[in-house]
């Protein structure tokens, strides 16, 4: 016997021996590979989380930013230019339920040297905040949102960097919005006080806060239609002062106020077809609850209560107007014009006369959609400013310190690449 014939014979009885083995296995089917669904109830991009009935989109946005400021008291220690990166990632979850839509919505934003006009500084600083946190279910909304007065910010303010004056704050809040149907919808809003809070002092005799007492509570009556929509809206907030102390840490004597201020606006939109555009105006008027009017985003820090030359503590008053007027030039050129007024005052602030603040800021911007997903934008910005019987207290700044007036600009550009 050959070589060659052993090995032959070895092979087969080897196959023999493994096919006479398998035969006594069991036969088995291949696990099932559950694959995602597309979800198409609530949009483009949801989709079925497996094994479950909820429909999850997940999004991002990277904000590549390059801008240049100028205007009056600019020090050479102040940025006359400054980059930004800001990357965006979100997650909106929805279930239908018997009871109603369940949603829950995150977004976080991560900031690489946030854009500053003032001041210097060294290195890079990397900023994580939370945009947005919130349940809604049905008409309820619980968490981190966007406070219920006004809708402009909200739901347009194209700006890039540009200022308005206006309801701007992200606050935790309970809210319910009851729909009555025709379009015509009405919402109630527990809102944290602290966040509607103006504390920045410009003038000596502002009056630092207490702790929070009695939340804020907003409301809202809103009418939408094809062709655009209509809210007026209401907020009362409580002022409590401070127990100050001395350097020992021992209390002094010092003024005990509670008072209740109060914000009322509306707000109109109207959309322009023949652009795909749109035009949106909304205005409020504030005694004691200056955040409502968004005078934090002035140049000039303010605060809501001060004592005033009688030596009582009083509320600022004011109110505030920002415009938008927004299309398309062609299906890819959007252009957007904003501009803002506010107008404060602080009566009796010193023995010469009321304070306040007037301030002014218009905006325009282009915005190119390259391809789908990618934009770049150019916008110009200036604002003017000027103080009532008063001027600005600069000591770090002498091109600035005993002003009354001033006149800033803004130019800049943003690639945007969303997903």
């Amino acid at each position: 016997m050959t070589m060659k014939s052993v090995l032959l014979g070895a092979a087969a009885g080897i196959a023999a021996i493994g096919a006479a083995q398998a035969a006594d296995l069991p036969m088995t089917k291949g696990e099932a590979v559950e694959y995602v669904k597309v979800c198409s109830a609530f949009g483009e991009g949801f989709f079925y989380i497996p094994g479950t009935d909820t429909c999850l989109k997940i999004g991002g946005e990277i904000r590549a930013k390059y801008y240049a400021f100028g205007g009056t008291g600019f020090s050479r220690n102040d940025n006359r230019s400054a980059f930004d990166t800001q990357a965006r990632v979100w997650f909106d979850a929805r279930t239908e339920t018997e009871w109603g839509l369940l949603r829950s919505y995150f977004q976080i934003n991560a900031d690489s040297n946030r854009l500053v006009g003032r001041g210097g500084g060294n290195g890079t600083r990397n900023d994580f905040t939370i945009d947005k946190a919130f349940i809604q279910f049905g008409g309820l909304t619980a968490g981190y949102a966007h406070s219920f007065f006004g809708f402009y910010d909200n739901e347009y303010g194209d700006t890039l960097e540009g200022n308005y004056y206006a309801e701007v704050s992200t606050v935790n809040l309970l809210a319910y919005t009851a729909q009555f149907g025709g379009g015509f919808s009405a919402t109630l809003s527990i809102e944290d006080g602290r966040d509607h809070r103006v504390v920045n002092n410009t003038f000596d005799n502002f009056v630092d806060q207490g702790g929070q007492q009695v939340p804020d509570v907003v409301a809202q009556l809103r009418w939408d239609q094809s062709w655009g929509s209509l809210a007026v809206q209401a907020a009362g907030h409580q002022f409590r002062s401070a127990q100050l102390f001395d350097d020992a840490g021992n209390p002094v004597a010092s003024p005990r106020k509670n008072k209740f201020g109060y914000a009322v606006g509306a707000t109109g939109l109207i959309k322009i077809p023949a652009i795909d555009g749109w035009f949106v105006v909304e205005g409020q008027y504030a005694d004691s609850a200056l955040e409502y009017l968004g005078a934090n985003n002035t140049f000039i820090a303010q605060s809501d209560y001060f004592t005033n030359a009688a030596g009582r503590i009083d509320g600022g008053k004011g109110w505030s107007i920002t415009g938008e007027l927004g299309g398309h030039i062609t299906p890819q050129l959007q252009a957007v014009l904003v501009g803002s007024y506010i107008d404060t005052s602080y009566d009796r602030l010193n023995t010469t006369g009321d304070g306040g603040i007037k301030e002014f800021t218009i905006s325009g911007n282009l915005t190119y959609t390259i391809v789908k997903g990618l934009k770049v934008a150019g916008e110009l910005g200036y604002t003017h400013g000027k103080i009532d019987h008063g001027t600005i207290d600069s000591p770090t700044n002498p091109k600035l310190d005993g002003r009354d007036s001033y006149n800033n600009w803004l130019a800049g550009m943003r690639i945007t690449r969303q997903f």
